[in-house]
């Protein structure tokens, strides 16, 4: 039987602007923005910000603003959720101006949106193991495996990882390390080591993509579960944006990381 911690791979498919074409994005945005504006269906309403937030656009700011404001729920909901995945410097200050909601479910949307905003714009300070708690994460970054030829998609890919760790209020190992040398920091201030290998790799079309991410335990590297995104349909920069902090994510929530080791 296979360890409990030892998780089968998990994928999610994410589709950035469905049958859309992959032309510029600002023309995918005014096509989204002019469907928003044409129909009264909060149910497309739903669908069509949900995928403004997926375009990575500056431009999607405004409609998403826009919908924030709107008569239903649901569509302010769905707003709150693509501006937190869409990550806009731009967009933050609407967000802030938006708490003022009396919808509980709308209002905790918007928190987590201004939370994810927030500390994808910011640029956190490095984090010393010594002022770790007991419970932390110390990680050991691999370089980033580019298998799709991208090398400046894959720095950014590598940037991201690092900012959604950084939240996550993780501790870097330094390259080459010695074994003994992470066994004793992690038993004497009690941290939780993790090694993670990402790759980016061809998605299931053509002008696919997918991200997986493999994470052990570190220094001993039993694996503890392989977890994938894959994206189509946008420019390879917006589907990175999309798919790196979705992979975290999910891998977060099944490891059950957290930033309470961090002071």
């Amino acid at each position: 039987m296979l360890p409990r911690t030892l998780r089968p791979a998990f994928s999610m498919l994410l589709s950035l602007g469905l049958a859309l074409p992959a032309f510029a994005e600002d023309a995918r945005v005014a096509f989204l923005t002019r469907q928003l504006r044409s129909t009264q269906d909060a149910r497309v309403k739903t669908q069509t910000v949900l995928l403004l937030g997926q375009t990575g656009s500056p431009d999607a700011v405004k409609p998403l603003c826009d919908s924030l404001q709107d008569a239903e729920t649901v569509v302010r909901t769905a707003a709150a959720n693509a501006m937190a995945e869409l990550k806009q410097p731009a967009g933050l200050q609407c967000l802030k101006d938006a708490l003022t909601e009396t919808d509980s479910s709308v209002r905790a949307a918007l928190e987590r949106a201004v939370a994810s905003v927030a500390r994808a714009t910011s640029k956190p300070a490095p984090l010393s193991p010594a002022s770790a708690k007991p419970g932390a994460l110390y990680l050991m970054v691999e370089p980033i495996v580019d298998k799709v030829g991208l090398e400046e998609e894959a720095s950014l890919a590598e940037t991201l990882l690092r900012e959604e760790l950084t939240g996550l209020g993780a501790f870097f190992a330094p390259e080459r390390e010695e074994r003994k040398v992470a066994q004793a920091l992690i038993k004497s201030k009690k941290l939780r080591g993790f090694q993670l290998r990402m790759q980016l790799l061809p998605g299931s079309t053509e002008k696919g993509l997918k991200v997986e991410m493999l994470v052990m335990t570190y220094p001993e590297q039993a694996l503890q579960g392989s977890w994938n995104v894959k994206a189509s349909g946008g420019k390879p920069e917006a589907l990175i944006r999309a798919m790196v902090p979705r992979v975290v994510e999910d891998a977060a929530g099944d490891l059950n990381w957290n930033s309470e080791g961090a002071q």
